[in-house]
């Protein structure tokens, strides 16, 4: 899973097994897209590269540069939990920011979670996307066929509550799903089996 991390959120990319062409997770920031260019460059991929691009949920730190992935010809996934928080994440950003590309949901291309190995399979992307909306009603992940997982900000184990049940079935998900690598938006990749409790 190659990745990169800037102002402090990590964003990943899967390349096609049919050609050169990459899935982006997560899309950065607004209006950092030449850093974003600069942050692909540092692990030898190309901006030209992403062909496709999937956000694990629509915060600003993670789906920032949406409107503009549009803009440049990138088909931008969304899942069947996610077009209602597009509008608000855009007005947060344009409280703070005047440069901000805003996403044109016409343009934006509607799978569900279900349907999604199939469409990322024609494509040579080999995995699936699941429902994992604790962090936010718009939450997903990643599982990818090697068993990986890009999990946005679903906190990672330590930071268990107790009694936190919604927390330990968004876990307990990932570990039937047979979840073995664990990538965070916001910490360094783990093993799942770090996470003790899940045996419990």
């Amino acid at each position: 899973m190659l990745h990169f991390r800037y102002h402090g959120t990590n964003c990943f990319f899967v390349r096609s097994s049919l050609d050169e062409r990459r899935l982006a997770i997560d899309a950065g920031w607004p209006e950092t897209l030449h850093e974003y260019a600069r942050g692909m460059k540092s692990i030898g991929c190309r901006l030209e590269n992403i062909a496709w691009s999937i956000v694990t949920h629509f915060h600003m730190d993670h789906a920032g540069l949406v409107g503009e992935f549009i803009e440049r010809g990138i088909t931008c996934f969304v899942f069947e939990n996610q077009p209602e928080a597009i509008d608000a994440m855009g007005k947060t950003i344009e409280k703070n920011t005047s440069g901000y590309r805003r996403i044109r949901k016409d343009r934006l291309h509607l799978i569900t979670t279900r349907d999604s190995r199939k469409v990322f399979e024609a494509l040579g992307i080999h995995g699936e996307v699941i429902v994992t909306d604790y962090h936010s009603p718009d939450s997903i992940t990643f599982l990818s066929d090697e068993r990986e997982a890009v999990i946005g900000d679903l906190p990672p184990a330590i930071q268990e509550m107790p009694g936190d049940e919604p927390y330990k079935r968004a876990w307990r998900l990932l570990r039937d799903r047979g979840v073995r690598r664990v990538f965070p938006a916001h910490a360094a990749e783990f093993d799942l089996a770090e996470c003790g409790w899940l045996k419990r």
